[in-house]
C-alpha cells in the first residue's frame, strides 16, 4: 500500500527558505565583488602597484687560498654593487643615460650591459662593480626615478700580495653565456674564474649562490621578506707556493721581463710562479672595462701572458746538462774523455766559434760544464745526432707539456727531420744539429719545463709533475738513468759556482752553496767587437740561469728568464742566488742596472745600509 501526501505546504516552506538562503549568500558574494572590484578599486590598485617581489642574488663569497705557510693569498673583502631589473625598466634610453653621468663606464659599455641585462629579463644583472660612496648616494637619491636599479652588497677578492702573484691566482671575469647554458647555478653578471688559480678550482673556490625573495615598495625598498635561500660559500684552498719567496722573485725582477719558477725537485710542489711585467689583479676583481682590457692587450711587453708556461725560449747553455747526461748514460762520452778547444771548431766545412776567443784547451765533461764550452758541445751533438739529442731532450721532460694544472700551458718544441718537414716545407740540415747542441736553433722550452728538466737531474733521475696544491701531484716517473751518471753531471754543475773558471763563480761568496748552469740564447747574431750593452734592449740575448740548493740534498730548484737580459751570470744568477739565499733563511742584495731594464722608468728601491743583506761579490766570467 503507497502512502501519498496531500498537504505539500512544509516542502515549500522549506524550498523558499533554501532559494532565500542562496539568495542571500549570491548577493553577499556579489556585493563583495563589488566592493573589492569597484568601490575600493583604487585602493588596491595602489597597492598591486606600489608592492611588488624581487628576487634577489646572493653571491656565494669565494674561497681562502693561502699558502704553504698560512700566509693570505687571496680573501674577500665587502663591496657594493648595481643591480638592474630588467622587468621593470620603462624608459631604457633615460636609464642609458643616467648610468653613464654616474661615471660606471663608457655610452657605449653601459648600453651593452643593458642590451646583455634585457636578453635575461627574468633576473637581476649585475650592471656595475664596486660602487662609489659617490654612486650609491646618487642612486639612492633617484630612487623614485629609476626603480629598476637597487644597490647590493656583495663580496670582492682581495689579494693582498698585488701584482706578485697575478699570474698565480688568474682572473675572475664575468660568465659567459656558453658558462650560463652548461651550469644553471649561474646566474648572470656572477664573476667566475677565467685562468690561474681562480679557473683552475673554480668548482673548489666558486661555491653556491642563493636566493633571496623581498617585497619591496614604489621606491624601491625593501619591505618585508617572503623567502631566503642562503648562498654556499667557496671552500678554502691550501697552495704549495711559499709567498715570501714569491715577493722576493717579484723584488729581484722588479722592471726586468721574463720569469722566475720554483720547484721542490722531490715531488714538484712549485714554490714560486713569477711572470713579469705583471698586473694588478684587483682590476679583475670586478667588471673590467673594455677600454682597460684593450690597453692590457695592446701593451708590447704582454703583461697578460704568463711566461712561466706560455713563453718559449731557447734554452742556450742550460741544456747543456741535459745533453751531458744523455751523452754518459748512452754511451756517448765518459767521464774521462776530453776534447780541445781552441776557441774555433769547424764543422761541415763551417766555423763555429765557442763563447771564449782564445778556447778552454783540454775539456772533459764536468769542465766543459763548468765553464760551459761550446766546443765540447759542438763534438757532443756532431758525435750524436739530432734523433738522439731529441731523445736526451724528451726523456727529461722537454717538448710535452709538464702537466701543472694552470690552463694555457706550452709544449715547448724539440726538432726532428718530420717536423722540419713538415712545418718549414724542408728536411733537416746536419749543420742546425750543431747549434741545438748548444741550445741554440729551433729548440723551445718554457722555464717551468727546464725546472722540471733539472729537478730530474738532481733527484735521482725522477720526473715530477709541477702542481699548486699539495692533492695534484702525481708519482714521479722515473727516466732510468744511472745514479752515476747524475751524480757526474751534478758535480759538474756544483763547479759552475764553486770551481775557480765557473761561469756562476761570484755566486761562491754566498752564505749558503747552491749549484746551477748559466745560459744565454742568442735573439740575434751580432756583430764582431759590439758589447751587448750598447745593442736595443730588444736586441740583447736572453739570460738564463738555474740553480739549486743545497747541492748534495737539493729541496728547491729555481729557473729565472730575463729576455734581453743580456749576460746570465750577472743578470739571471744573482736573482736565481737571492731566492735561494732566502729559501735557508738568508737575505742577499741584488742591484739591477738601469740599462737592464724593459721600463726605463722605473726606480729601483733605497739600498739598505751598511749591516742590512749580504752583498754579491762582482766577478767576469
Amino acid at each position: 500500500m503507497i502512502f501519498v501526501r496531500d498537504d505539500l505546504r512544509p516542502v515549500r516552506r522549506r524550498t523558499v527558505v533554501f532559494l532565500a538562503c542562496f539568495v542571500l549568500a549570491f548577493a553577499v558574494i556579489a556585493f563583495r565583488l563589488f566592493s573589492l572590484q569597484v568601490v575600493q578599486a583604487p585602493y588596491w590598485r595602489s597597492l598591486a602597484e606600489n608592492n611588488r617581489l624581487r628576487r634577489l642574488p646572493l653571491e656565494a663569497p669565494r674561497g681562502l687560498v693561502t699558502d704553504c705557510n698560512g700566509q693570505v693569498v687571496m680573501d674577500n673583502r665587502p663591496a657594493f654593487q648595481l643591480l638592474l631589473f630588467p622587468e621593470e625598466m620603462k624608459e631604457p634610453e633615460r636609464t642609458i643615460q643616467f648610468l653613464t653621468r654616474l661615471g660606471l663606464a663608457e655610452e657605449g659599455e653601459v648600453r651593452a650591459r643593458v642590451a646583455r641585462a634585457q636578453r635575461t629579463s627574468h633576473l637581476p644583472s649585475v650592471i656595475a662593480d664596486n660602487l662609489s660612496w659617490a654612486q650609491m648616494a646618487a642612486v639612492a637619491a633617484h630612487r623614485a626615478d629609476f626603480q629598476e636599479l637597487a644597490v647590493h652588497p656583495a663580496t670582492r677578492r682581495a689579494v693582498p700580495a698585488g701584482p706578485a702573484v697575478a699570474h698565480l691566482v688568474g682572473q675572475l671575469g664575468e660568465v659567459s653565456p656558453a658558462q650560463l647554458a652548461a651550469d644553471s647555478r649561474l646566474r648572470p653578471g656572477q664573476l667566475v674564474g677565467k685562468s690561474g688559480i681562480e679557473l683552475s678550482y673554480q668548482e673548489v673556490l666558486g661555491g653556491v649562490p642563493g636566493n633571496l625573495v623581498v617585497v619591496v615598495d614604489a621606491l624601491g625598498r625593501q619591505v618585508s621578506t617572503l623567502d631566503e635561500e642562503p648562498p654556499k660559500p667557496g671552500h678554502p684552498l691550501t697552495l704549495t707556493v711559499d709567498l715570501e719567496l714569491q715577493r722576493e722573485a717579484a723584488k729581484a725582477m722588479a722592471g726586468l721581463v721574463g720569469s722566475v719558477v720554483g720547484i721542490d725537485p722531490r715531488d714538484g710542489a712549485v714554490r714560486v710562479l713569477l711572470s713579469e711585467p705583471s698586473f694588478d689583479p684587483d682590476l679583475f676583481a670586478g667588471h673590467l672595462e673594455p677600454a682597460r682590457w684593450a690597453s692590457l692587450v695592446a701593451d708590447p711587453l704582454k703583461p697578460l701572458q704568463n711566461r712561466a708556461l706560455q713563453a718559449l725560449y731557447p734554452p742556450g747553455s742550460t741544456i747543456k746538462p741535459i745533453f751531458a747526461a744523455g751523452a754518459l748514460a748512452d754511451g756517448v762520452r765518459t767521464p774521462a774523455q776530453s776534447v780541445y778547444c781552441t776557441g774555433t771548431s769547424t764543422i761541415y766545412g763551417h766555423p763555429y766559434r765557442c763563447w771564449l776567443a782564445g778556447g778552454h784547451g783540454h775539456v772533459s765533461l764536468e769542465r766543459g760544464i763548468e765553464v760551459s764550452c761550446d766546443t765540447f758541445f759542438y763534438r757532443l751533438a756532431f758525435d750524436a745526432g739530432l734523433t738522439r739529442l731529441a731523445a736526451w731532450a724528451r726523456r727529461l721532460g722537454l717538448g710535452e707539456k709538464t702537466g701543472i694544472e694552470l690552463a694555457g700551458e706550452m709544449a715547448g718544441l724539440v726538432p726532428s727531420d718530420e717536423w722540419s718537414r713538415r712545418s718549414r716545407g724542408h728536411p733537416w740540415y746536419a749543420g742546425e744539429t750543431i747549434s741545438v747542441g748548444i741550445g741554440q736553433g729551433p729548440i723551445l722550452v718554457t722555464p717551468l719545463q727546464l725546472a722540471v728538466a733539472y729537478a730530474a737531474l738532481v733527484n735521482g733521475g725522477f720526473l715530477v709533475t709541477p702542481h699548486l696544491v699539495p692533492e695534484g701531484g702525481k708519482p714521479p716517473r722515473p727516466t732510468g738513468i744511472d745514479p752515476a751518471v747524475l751524480a757526474t753531471v751534478r758535480r759538474g754543475m756544483e763547479r759552475v759556482v764553486a770551481g775557480e773558471q765557473g761561469t756562476a763563480r761570484r755566486l761562491a761568496s754566498l752564505p749558503v752553496a747552491i749549484a746551477g748552469k748559466t745560459g744565454t740564447s742568442q735573439v740575434m747574431r751580432k756583430k764582431e767587437g759590439v758589447k751587448w750593452q750598447e745593442l736595443p734592449w730588444e736586441q740583447r740575448h736572453h739570460a738564463l740561469f738555474v740553480g739549486y740548493a743545497p747541492p748534495a740534498e737539493p729541496t728547491l730548484v729555481v729557473v729565472a728568464v730575463v729576455e734581453h737580459g743580456g749576460d746570465a751570470s750577472s743578470v739571471a744568477a744573482p736573482i736565481v742566488a737571492r731566492i735561494l739565499a732566502k729559501a735557508f733563511g738568508h737575505d742577499v742584495e741584488i742591484s739591477t742596472p738601469q740599462l737592464l731594464l724593459a721600463n726605463p722608468s722605473y726606480q729601483p728601491e733605497p739600498t739598505p745600509p751598511s749591516g742590512g743583506p749580504a752583498q754579491l761579490a762582482e766577478v767576469r766570467p
